[in-house]
């Protein structure tokens, strides 16, 4: 029998020594892979963060002051800025309060609101919608509501406008609805003029939602005004019951 073959013998161990040699490379970069990875997402901001986020949140939650409730049932005058406030807890949760505030006589507003003084533009609606319904706090009657709509048409005029151009009330449907009981149940203002009078007193949104439907043609406001004039009492008292809840002094 021949001996084996030494050659072979070595060729065989040097095959062995270059495969585990690239095998500890490979595993030696991959666990250089992993520490570097590991030292990436141990720096502030890297990584997850949700811990951190999550501290400051809380941090900040703890500082934060509960939001002061702040109001006035009455019409204000913020001396500083001539702006006319109504912040009535009917109207608003919160309101911010106003340092240099000076009671506004409710009788006579009007005639006070000139010039530099001013009703809050953006909040015009909800102020001028409450002060019509004052009108209507004794009794719901054509006087008082001839009163109302001149009240409530003031929200429509270029007073409350934006620098666009744009009425601020144009899209508040609330007031579009109460100036049609207003016209509606108004027995000064015959049937066949009452949808001029509406559209004379208010300005209409370039777009009408399903529930403004009655104001796309003369045909369907009348439909409604028929539909209120038919339950005139039951409208009236409502009136006077909303003019009740919005009450000033």
């Amino acid at each position: 029998m021949k001996p084996p073959l030494v050659h072979n013998e070595a060729s065989v161990d040097r095959r062995s020594f270059i495969s585990n040699t690239i095998k500890l490379a490979v595993a030696g970069n991959l666990l250089t892979l992993e520490q570097a990875c590991k030292s990436k997402s141990s720096k502030p901001g890297a990584g997850d963060t949700t811990n951190t986020k999550g501290k400051r949140s809380t941090h900040t939650a703890k500082n934060k002051k509960p939001r002061q409730k702040w109001h006035r049932e009455k019409l204000v005058l913020n001396t500083k800025t001539n702006v006319v406030h109504l912040p009535a807890t009917a109207a608003y949760v919160y309101y911010d309060e106003i340092k240099r505030v000076q009671d506004m006589d409710l009788a006579n507003w009007e005639n006070q609101v000139q010039g530099q003084v001013r009703i809050h533009k953006e909040q015009s609606g909800n102020i001028l919608e409450i002060l019509s319904l004052q009108k209507l706090k004794g009794e719901v009657n054509d006087g008082t509501l001839s009163a109302a709509i001149d009240t409530l048409s003031k929200a429509f005029t270029a007073t409350y406008q934006d620098k666009g151009g744009n009425n601020y009330n144009t899209t508040n449907y609330r007031l579009h609805e109460l100036m049609l009981q207003l016209v509606a149940l108004n027995n000064t203002v015959p049937p066949p003029v009452k949808w001029m009078l509406f559209n004379e007193k208010t300005k209409r949104p370039p777009k009408l939602g399903k529930r403004q439907k009655w104001m796309e043609s003369e045909a369907s406001f009348n439909e409604r005004v028929k539909y209120i004039m038919e339950r005139e009492s039951d409208y009236k008292t409502r009136l006077n019951k909303r003019a009740s809840k919005y009450a000033i002094t």
